[in-house]
């Protein structure tokens, strides 16, 4: 019997499907279970075989130079082309190119051939501005260029492309005036839409010279420097990102697009969590409240107070059982009260802030030095960042830092913000309110206090610090965390969100809520005992 040979278009499909995700799905797939026509065989979920393809086969069938595979990907496309899918291919459509073209090549032919581009670019802006600068020389800004050192801190793996590029960014333009010189635009952290404001000539100065200033970088399994790919998607990009500050949300297509498969299983895998709860008294408690779903057995919880919490009663000690017991019976009022608060459409911002989440402003009282700050704070690092980013500026006002609806801070020998609050009147993740300080507010938030939790700290310690944020809406909290690999790069991730329950009888979704608050505390606190 003859050993069946594969087609050239057998053998083409593979190609272009390795390494991709949902390898499962691929695998029960071969060219022969579909035609032009777009039908799948033996799928039985034939809308998710649906959505596979069309959002990460098909934008490659369409790429291709072979003829037939870009006849297929043309034809499955025309079929599926509904405006969720067109929107989904268009979006991959758009790095499909890139990530086809670098499978093969090498990264420092990749890196030159970018820089060759961003330095052409400069060039072209250079000569635009000719009218309004002086002449320069050319053979005095070679002989310039020759004399000056090599950057201090520049990992020794970076190509001698990304120094000169880096260096040409930030060189291009200081005879400009010193108002403008180094000093990144920050008006984009207040504005319902941060992507509006523009990435100006100052902001890649203050780009490039953090990128030559790193120290440390993260290697990834490909061999390449996280930072390095931030930097290179970073200079060109015409409006403010949170790339920009060297951050990883790991939410973002465009992001993740510029990353090998191998190289993004890597970023997003966390540690395994090693906080827990060790107060036996909170844990029954917890239990006990995960089995109440009427306000009679809420009622016999908070009737039954251990002693701890009250002759015998010792802050240090048994506070945060305490704390458990009050938030109950805080919120047990929730659903006892005659106004209907989790069907009404009232702005009820205060409320919620308030009464359901201002168990996060008790939730530290025990806590030596570190309290809940409200009221449209300033961070304190931020304030920081905007100032030093200005030191050339003798007469400049001093700035003030990114504001918040609050801030866990320490009063300690020197004040230090451990945690950043945003709050609104409804949970409406769709809504610009949410887009802005979910997607880039608290993220730079965190980034900045990260950064000065983690200042003369070794790669060992940074990457056990966790960093993190709360943003609520209503009656739903989500939690925001950022870390680090150990290098200049960090890396922002969203938890699903937690909602309290609209009807007592699912009280244990807010005793849930209680034991994830108890262990972010614990947490929070663990980083900063070992920083001190």
């Amino acid at each position: 019997m003859s050993k069946q040979v594969k087609t050239n278009l057998e053998v083409a499909v593979e190609v272009l499907t390795a390494g991709l995700q949902n390898g499962d799905y691929f695998a029960r797939t071969s060219p022969k279970d579909f035609d032009a026509e777009g039908f799948f065989a033996g799928f039985q979920d034939q809308r998710k075989a649906r959505s596979i393809w069309s959002s990460s086969v098909i934008p490659r069938l369409i790429a291709s130079n072979h003829g037939e595979l870009r006849k297929i990907g043309l034809s499955l496309q025309k079929k599926w082309a509904s405006k969720s899918y067109r929107k989904q291919l268009d979006k991959a459509r758009a790095h499909v190119e890139a990530v086809l073209e670098s499978v093969h090549k090498h990264q420092a032919k990749v890196l030159d051939h970018s820089y060759k581009d961003l330095c052409h670019t400069l060039e072209a802006r250079e000569a635009s501005l000719s009218l309004t600068q002086e002449p320069s020389d050319p053979a005095k800004d070679d002989q310039d260029g020759d004399n000056s050192t090599e950057t201090p801190g520049l990992d020794e793996t970076s190509t001698p492309s990304t120094v000169v590029a880096a260096k040409r960014v930030r060189e291009n333009h200081e005879t400009e005036d010193l108002d403008q010189q180094a000093i990144p635009s920050e008006s984009a952290e207040g504005m319902e839409n941060p992507q509006a404001d523009t990435f100006s000539q100052s902001d890649r100065d203050v780009f490039s010279a953090t990128y030559l200033g790193i120290e440390h970088k993260t290697r990834l399994p490909s061999g390449k420097m996280a930072e390095d790919i931030l930097f290179v998607a970073g200079i060109t990009r015409m409006k403010h990102d949170l790339i920009h500050s060297f951050i990883i949300d790991v939410d973002d297509e465009s992001v993740r697009s510029l990353f090998e498969p191998s190289d993004w299983s890597f970023i997003v895998k966390e540690h395994e969590e090693s906080v827990e709860l060790t107060d036996r008294d909170v844990k029954d408690t917890l239990d006990r409240l995960q089995d109440a779903n009427s306000v009679s057995s809420l009622m016999d919880i908070l009737n039954q107070r251990h002693l701890r919490i009250g002759k015998e009663y010792r802050m240090e000690h048994d506070y945060e059982l305490k704390w458990l017991f009050d938030s109950v019976s805080k919120w047990i009022d929730m659903y006892t009260m005659p106004f209907p608060v989790f069907s009404s459409d009232a702005p009820l911002e205060y409320f919620w802030r308030t009464q359901a989440w201002g168990v996060l402003d008790s939730l530290f009282f025990d806590v030596p030095d570190i309290l809940m700050v409200g009221g449209e704070s300033q961070g304190l690092e931020s304030m920081i960042r905007r100032n030093s980013q200005q030191v050339s500026r003798a007469s400049a006002r001093k700035l003030g830092g990114s504001k918040s609806d609050g801030y866990l801070r320490s009063f300690g020998a020197s004040k230090a913000d451990l945690m950043s609050v945003e709050g609104g009147k409804n949970w409406d993740p769709f809504a610009k309110k949410y887009r802005s300080e979910a997607g880039w507010k608290l993220g730079r938030q965190l980034h900045d206090i990260f950064r000065t939790r983690t200042e003369g700290q070794d790669a060992v310690w940074r990457k056990q610090l966790k960093t993190y944020g709360i943003i609520f809406g209503g009656a739903t909290v989500q939690i925001h965390v950022l870390n680090c690999m150990g290098g200049a790069a960090t890396i922002l991730r969203r938890r699903p969100p937690l909602t309290l329950a609209s009807t007592v009888s699912n009280f244990h979704d807010n005793a849930v809520i209680l034991e994830v608050l108890l262990l972010l505390k614990k947490d929070i606190l663990g980083g900063n005992m070992q920083e001190e």
